[in-house]
């Protein structure tokens, strides 16, 4: 180490910055869909941060449907629940998967601090009163750096 420096660790900004964005967008978007809809299904368990998406991923229950083709003149529309059922259990793996990332990379960037190099501060400032002018007074300030 040369003379005049030291070794410091700081956090990893970049990660404390994206993990939460990347954690809460998902997390905010999700619960307001939730909660504008009342919360149907299990989509209550989307309070909870990172675990939410896969907690009602398995809780929610599937529509019964037994229609195999939306040209089948005998279902009642059964077709379109499950299909809506299907693309919501998409978003929720997406969901699950992003609040995940976001929760790695900010428990990553707490645990693990970078270590830097940086100088010493061998400096001094000083304050005096000082007169400034026939009749004025202020401040003046010297320092060595």
């Amino acid at each position: 180490m040369p003379a005049g420096f030291h070794v410091e660790e700081r956090p990893r900004r970049g990660l404390l910055i994206a993990g939460p964005v990347i954690l809460g967008v998902p997390y905010v978007l999700g619960l307001t869909v939730a909660s504008s809809e009342n919360f149907p299904n299990s989509t209550g368990w989307l309070a909870v941060p990172a675990l939410g998406p896969w907690i009602t991923l398995a809780a929610r229950h599937r529509s019964n449907s037994t229609c195999t083709s939306s040209f089948d003149t005998t279902c009642s529309g059964d077709s379109i629940d499950t299909a809506v059922d299907s693309t919501t259990r998409t978003f929720l793996i997406l969901d699950g998967l992003t609040q995940g990332a976001g929760t790695i990379l900010l428990i990553y960037g707490l645990a693990s601090p970078k270590k830097v190099v940086t100088r010493d501060f061998v400096g001094s400032l000083h304050l005096a009163p000082a007169r400034i002018g026939r009749d004025g007074y202020g401040g003046f300030v010297t320092g060595v750096f």
